[in-house]
């Protein structure tokens, strides 16, 4: 099973995959038909959203970890005589 940390590293490396990805697809726009142009941008942009929201969850992740850490902290702390 993997951790809240590992987990957290692979929606970073998904975004940015997704990133690199709607860039490419930005800078290639010029090379294309209006029509398609436009589906494209929508494509680029549909990424980019994606890997926002990819991002936001990783840090939700890394926050509950952190949050988790520190509650066994707490326990270790109250269970010591």
């Amino acid at each position: 099973m993997r951790t809240l940390r590992e987990l957290a590293e692979s929606y970073e490396r998904w975004a940015a995959d997704g990133e690199d990805l709607a860039n490419r697809i930005i800078s290639g726009l010029n090379a294309l038909s209006k029509e398609l142009q436009v589906r494209q941008r929508e494509s680029a942009e549909t990424l980019l959203q994606e890997a926002q929201l990819l991002r936001q969850e990783a840090a939700r992740l890394r926050e509950t970890r952190s949050l988790l850490k520190l509650q066994s902290l707490r326990e270790k702390d109250v269970s010591l005589p």
